[in-house]
Formats: C-alpha cells, structure tokens, sequence
C-alpha cells in the first residue's frame, strides 16, 4: 500500500489526478484542501481528508504524517500582485514539512520555459521547482514541466476553443508565431500517476509535450479539428494588456488568468530534455490535434428529453431570442 498526498484537489489537475488514484486499491490517499466543503464528495469513502493550506504548518504536519510521495499541485496565480512571494513561502513550506515527516519523493507540476525569457508567472513557477528541490540529500523531487494543457475546461482550451468559434478573422500580437508543445490533459495525467512506481532515487526535471508549434498553429489546428476556416493577421500594436482585455471578451477566461497566459506566450516554452522519453518510454503524448478533438467532445453534454419529439425541441431551441427575448442580458 502507497500513501500518497495530494495538495490541489479542487483544481483542474488535481481533481482529475485524485479519481485516477481513488480508484487504485493499492493508494492510500489524503488530500490537503483548503476547504471541504469546495471539494464536495471525494470519489472514495477511504479518502482522507485535511483541511488546511501549505502556510498553515500544523495542517501540513498532519497532512504529511506517514505519507510516502506527495504531489505539489497548488499555485498563487490569482493571488494579486504579491504571488511570487507566497509562492516562495508555501513551496519552502511544503518542504520543509516533507522533510521533518521523512516523505521520500514530492511530485511538483510546473511550466516550460526560462527563467531569462519567461513571464513573471512563469519565473515564479520555475522558482517553485528550485525550491522544492533544494535538498536532493534528503528529498527527492521529481519535477514536470508542461507547456499548454489542453484538456475540456482548462483555461488554455478555452481560450483557443471560444477564439476560433467566434472570430473568423482574428487580428493577433505579433507573439502569435512563438512556439510551445501544447500536451493533453490525460497525458499530464499519466505522467504524473506514473511518477509514484518512478524506480530512480535522484531528483529529475522532466520536461513533457507534444509536438512544438506556434500559438497560430494551434489556433488553425483548432479550426481545422472544429471543421472551421479562419484567417489570421498578426498586427503590432497588441500589449499583453489590450491582448487580455480583448480575451476576456471573447472567451470566459478571467482577466488575471488571461493576463497570465498572454505574457506567457511571449516567451518559446518548448522540451528542453529527453527525461520523458527515457524515464517514461509507454507514455508517448497523442499529437495536438488530437488531443483538443479529445476536450472538444469532453465538452458536449448529452440530456434525454423522454417522449418529446425532436422537432419540439428544436421549436423551443430557435424561439429563444427575437420577440422572445433571451435567458440572460437580453439588453444586448
């Protein structure tokens, strides 16, 4: 039996990362959240729950007590302006705990890239990582970095899915040719669930993706899985900040995340190491196209109607609208 500790369960990755582990009887899981009740219903009754957050080091004492491997899965990106340093604190923290309760190996997500070229999320990001694994005498840390993931309801996928939807012509900052690899989220996944029977005993940095490409790539892949044609002109007047004004218009990604996605388009973040390939040879990440055909019908719903004819239906469907109005801001 595997104790395993998973911080951000309530989060994009890590919810998915905890049902994979709930259902494999030989985990034994425990969650550090910050609050129970966002999390709802574990998938598993033998879950073990802490409340808490990883500046809080009783909890994180509790949390860590005879756990094997934790999973750093927690960031600050929407935490204002001062996120660098509470990043700084709860990476020093989460360590410093893992070392008194003797945890043999911390997981940690983070992003592709440099810290000379990077945005300041992205800087802080790699930092976390330097952190994390400033004892290699004592703990091991097994560090992933992923560029764009793109998976049904990440900020990334969104944003490309709701661009290419509504824009048949897009004008876009000329950062629009920079490169990335773009990874699916069940190959982010299978990574990370992989890394807990890791047979190595020293800390790796393992940079994982799919084939590089730009981010116009990507859009044009996009339309092209989505069965669309849209053009693209890249224009030089665009500032990350007229760039995430125009995002939050046309997608539901909220401001400071598109801010933070914007400056991170600035910068190539692209593999810069084979680890993945040597230390995870069954894992082979599914090319980009594929995987954003993957979110998209992740992200249909499918609801019964019983006995109701589907003319009915798509009567009450096309009378929204019109005379008729709309089921929210009708004044536009």
């Amino acid at each position: 039996m595997k104790s395993v500790l998973l911080t951000g369960a309530t989060g994009y990755v890590g919810r998915r990362l905890m049902g994979i582990f709930a259902a494999e009887p030989g985990v034994r899981l425990r969650l550090l959240v910050r609050s129970a009740a966002k999390l709802g219903a574990p998938p598993s009754p033998s879950i073990e729950v802490v409340e808490g957050t990883t500046f809080d080091r009783a909890a994180l004492g509790r949390a860590m007590a005879g756990v094997d491997t934790a999973y750093y899965l927690v960031h600050s990106m929407g935490s204002g302006g001062n996120f660098p340093e509470l990043e700084r604190r709860s990476a020093e923290n989460f360590r410093e705990a893992a070392l008194e309760a003797g945890v043999r190996r911390v997981v940690y997500l983070g992003g592709l890239g440099t810290k000379d070229t990077g945005s300041k999320h992205l800087r802080s990001r790699l930092e976390t990582g330097e952190i994390l694994s400033a004892r290699p005498d004592r703990l091991q840390v097994l560090w992933f970095r992923a560029g764009t993931v793109i998976g049904s309801g990440s900020a990334s996928f969104e944003m490309i899915r709701n661009l290419v939807a509504k824009l048949p012509v897009m004008t876009t900052p000329r950062w629009v040719k920079t490169r990335t690899q773009p990874i699916g989220i069940a190959d982010v996944c299978a990574y990370l669930r992989a890394a807990l029977d890791l047979d190595a005993r020293e800390s790796l940095i393992i940079d994982i993706g799919a084939e590089a490409m730009s981010f116009r790539e990507m859009l044009l892949g996009a339309a092209k899985v989505m069965g669309l044609r849209r053009h693209i002109i890249p224009v030089p007047v665009l500032s990350p900040r007229l760039s995430s004004y125009w995002l939050i218009l046309m997608t539901p990604v909220p401001f400071s995340i598109a801010r933070a996605l914007v400056e991170g388009l600035k910068s190539e973040t692209v593999v810069l190491n084979d680890n993945a390939a040597r230390f995870f040879p069954a894992i082979r990440p599914r090319p980009y196209e594929d995987a954003f055909a993957a979110a998209v019908y992740a992200d249909k719903r499918r609801r019964a109607f019983g006995g109701v004819p589907a003319a009915a239906v798509f009567r009450a469907v096309t009378s929204i609208g019109g005379r008729r109005g709309w089921l929210a801001q009708d004044w536009l």
